[in-house]
């Protein structure tokens, strides 16, 4: 028959104690501390990677069509389509509105769908450069087929370089 101590040894050997417990719920919220935020600043870079490939696949078809028709316009009053106009967190439309704009020059601005999410935007000119801004007024819902209000409602802008 077993005797009281022996009960306690087994008894004791089961398991994980309470101090125990929460040690490892610590270390693991220490762990998530680190890696979330870690995790949405590669999101955020991975969207505007993507972003940026749509901004030249679009500033490509541009340049093509430019060959062809010696304008970006299709018309006096409107740009030509843009092949890629959204992905899953961004729109993507032409600059200015054509009517007056020359037919020599555009800029296409990428835009995210929740600008509470990503307040930066984009945008591509036809010499290729590709800028980054922090923020701007532009946004996906603006009822118009181009974005309005040119470089001024974008601020503190930089080239992206990656």
């Amino acid at each position: 028959m077993k005797t009281q101590r022996n009960l306690r040894q087994q008894h004791q050997s089961n398991g994980f104690g309470l101090i125990e417990l929460v040690m490892v719920v610590a270390i693991l919220a220490v762990l998530a501390a680190i890696a979330i935020p870690s995790y949405r600043y590669y999101l955020k870079k991975t969207r505007l990677s993507q972003a940026k490939q749509i901004l030249l696949t679009n500033s490509h078809a541009l340049d093509q069509y430019y060959q062809r028709h010696l304008s970006y316009k299709a018309n006096s009053t409107t740009w030509m389509t843009l092949p890629l106009t959204q992905n899953d967190h961004f729109c993507f439309r032409l600059v200015g509105n054509p009517r007056g704009a020359t037919n020599e020059r555009y800029n296409v601005k990428a835009v995210a769908l929740d600008s509470e999410e990503e307040s930066r935007v984009m945008k591509i000119s036809q010499d290729g450069t590709v800028l980054l801004c922090a923020q701007s007024s532009s946004r996906c819902s603006d009822p118009n087929p181009y974005f309005s209000g040119g470089s001024a409602v974008d601020k503190e802008c930089r080239v992206f370089g990656t």
